[in-house]
């Protein structure tokens, strides 16, 4: 099957599934078979498609990390590189969050350092939003992938305030990705079909809360927990929860 035809199946698919007309989901056992968690446990009892993320309440700081963290991420032995990865992600996505906080909820990382897929639902000043300000209790939805010029490109999926649910579909294949939000007040946008840069190492997908933070002082990023605590004290940022309903996560191609 020809990689234009394969794309073709998996959007036909995610069109099919979207949250907002599907009763499906992915079981627990598979999710924790192809998912290892960075945090508390995200699963209620008894679990019926539903995840529930924290990074305030489980503080998990990775070396690298701008901010605490509670996500669930693809296993060492199930990542692929990113031509052999073709994967289906979709929820409906609840964020609780105070005004200027900002999260990472979705992304696809490469081994290292690297990633070329993120989502963010965020409070925070970015002239790519569609409002685009500062602690008004508007968040954009964003995302950022890296196109094969090593660029970033931003596109901006609608807006939501806290409390406030939306659909979010993510396609990745065999090095194309498309990402695409539902809102109450805006509607379906997505951002284009993007080739990502090619690159030889496996990339693994992320999901769940990573809670922005920055030096107090400077403004730039850190790895210092310490100063993402004074970080979210200035900014008033003592809650932040996500919540996955309705999700779904499916695999296709070659699997090792």
């Amino acid at each position: 099957m020809s990689a234009a035809i394969r794309f073709a199946a998996l959007a036909l698919l995610a069109a099919v599934l979207t949250p907002a007309g599907a009763q499906a989901f992915t079981p627990e056992a598979t999710l924790k078979r192809l998912f290892a968690l960075e945090g508390n446990t995200p699963y209620p009892s008894p679990y019926a498609g539903t995840l529930n993320f924290s990074a305030l309440e489980s503080k998990y700081a990775s070396p690298n990390g701008h901010g605490y963290r509670n996500e669930l991420k693809i296993v060492d032995s199930a990542r692929l590189s990113a031509a052999d990865t073709r994967e289906h992600f979709s929820a409906r996505v609840t964020a609780t969050l105070p005004n200027v906080a900002k999260t990472i909820i979705a992304q696809y990382h490469v081994e290292g350092l690297d990633t070329i897929l993120k989502v963010y639902v965020q409070d925070t000043a970015d002239s790519k939003g569609l409002d685009g300000k500062t602690g008004n209790g508007v968040f954009d939805i964003l995302v950022r992938i890296l196109d094969t010029d090593g660029k970033e490109a931003t596109t901006a999926l609608g807006t939501v305030r806290s409390g406030e649910s939306f659909d979010l579909d993510i396609v990745f294949n065999g090095g194309e990705a498309q990402v695409t939000a539902r809102t109450a007040n805006g509607g379906t946008l997505k951002t284009p079909l993007t080739r990502i840069r090619p690159d030889t190492r496996k990339i693994y997908f992320k999901f769940g809360d990573y809670l922005q933070a920055r030096d107090p002082v400077t403004g730039e990023h850190t790895s210092s927990p310490e100063k993402w605590d004074e970080y979210y004290r200035q900014n008033h940022i003592d809650s932040s929860h996500i919540r996955f309903s309705h999700t779904i996560f499916e695999r296709d191609g070659v699997q090792r």
